[in-house]
């Protein structure tokens, strides 16, 4: 009998042993996993830019030994929110997540990917005055493909709002406040935008205006265009002289939002909301973009990082001023 206890008293130590020793390997393997992505960040916009692009695009190794290969799967998203997340933390902004779940309107989508289902990353950049007005500054962070790294679509535009950003960051006045934004699923018919419009709404924003980068890595010609849409008198007129003034072509595509209903990009969410809305990027619509779009050779190699960087350059001059104003 005293045999018999002696052997149980033993397997059950043996099982609260085990049972311990497998807590610690997963404590251990999450911490692992829930460690920096990033690193430091160079104070080089050009080095920086390049850097991000990277690092969201497969071509640079994380700090916690892990790609982000694609950003197109619900895991592969859901890495890219840790990233981000990190990015904007960098900036010294609190970073929050908007979390949506949008009905089902077209079943024939894969619902395995949960489509419907998702997370805007955001930050606010807070006005340094008194003021209830916001800029928007958004971008998306999914991929059109599997295995499509994303680089062009839309690497760069988030590259491009966290350089923004970073230098309205270092201003003494700002007369507004900046909100920063990466949707979630605009591959999937816009969907994190329209749900960051509800919530915009919700909190009763006074929105002066939406600035929306899609695709900024492409300058087939060599002629530097950056290309401007939307129906905003006063948006397109102080891009226009921004322009000018630094000598940085622009191409421009009126909207007429009786009507719209484009759902290609997220700029086409906030049109028939009555938003004024700016979208920017390489000349899509004038036929000089990337041709891999949506393909696995949406590579960081084919990025143009001077062209990138000029682009860059020119929204914070434009945005500069309108936060000063």
């Amino acid at each position: 009998m005293n045999t018999e206890r002696i052997k149980l008293q033993i397997v059950r130590k043996t099982f609260c042993l085990t049972l311990l020793f497998v807590f610690l390997l997963s404590c251990t393997h999450t911490a692992e996993n829930n460690g920096s992505m990033i690193g430091s960040i160079s104070e080089t916009r050009s080095e920086y830019l390049k850097t991000i692009v990277g690092q969201l695009s497969g071509k640079f190794e994380l700090k916690n030994n892990t790609f982000i290969k694609s950003r197109w799967s619900v895991t592969e998203r859901e890495t890219s929110r840790k990233y981000l997340k990190e990015l904007i933390t960098t900036l010294g902004i609190e970073v929050k997540e908007n979390e949506y779940i949008s009905p089902n309107l077209n079943p024939a989508i894969d619902l395995l990917l949960s489509p419907f289902k998702g997370t805007n990353v955001y930050g606010i950049l807070p006005a340094t005055t008194q003021s209830n007005q916001y800029i928007v500054l958004g971008a998306h962070y999914d991929a059109g493909r599997e295995n499509a790294p994303g680089a062009i679509d839309n690497a760069t535009g988030i590259a491009l709002i966290y350089s923004v950003v970073r230098e309205l960051s270092s201003i003494e006045t700002r007369n507004k406040n900046v909100v920063l934004v990466f949707f979630d699923q605009e591959e999937e018919e816009l969907i994190g935008s329209n749900a960051f419009i509800k919530f915009m709404k919700a909190q009763e924003w006074n929105v002066h205006s939406v600035h929306c980068f899609d695709m900024v890595g492409w300058d087939g010609d060599g002629d530097d265009a950056m290309e401007i849409y939307s129906a905003s008198e006063s948006l397109l007129n102080t891009y226009k002289k921004a322009a000018i003034r630094l000598k940085k072509p622009l191409k421009e595509i009126r909207i007429d939002p009786v009507g719209y209903d484009n759902n290609g990009t997220d700029f086409d969410a906030f049109v028939p909301e009555g938003f004024n809305v700016i979208g920017a990027g390489e000349c899509y619509y004038h036929r000089d973009s990337t041709p891999y779009k949506d393909s696995p050779d949406d590579t960081y190699e084919t990025v143009n990082f001077s062209y990138l960087e000029s682009c860059t350059n020119f929204i914070e001059t434009v945005i500069k001023e309108m936060v000063r104003s």
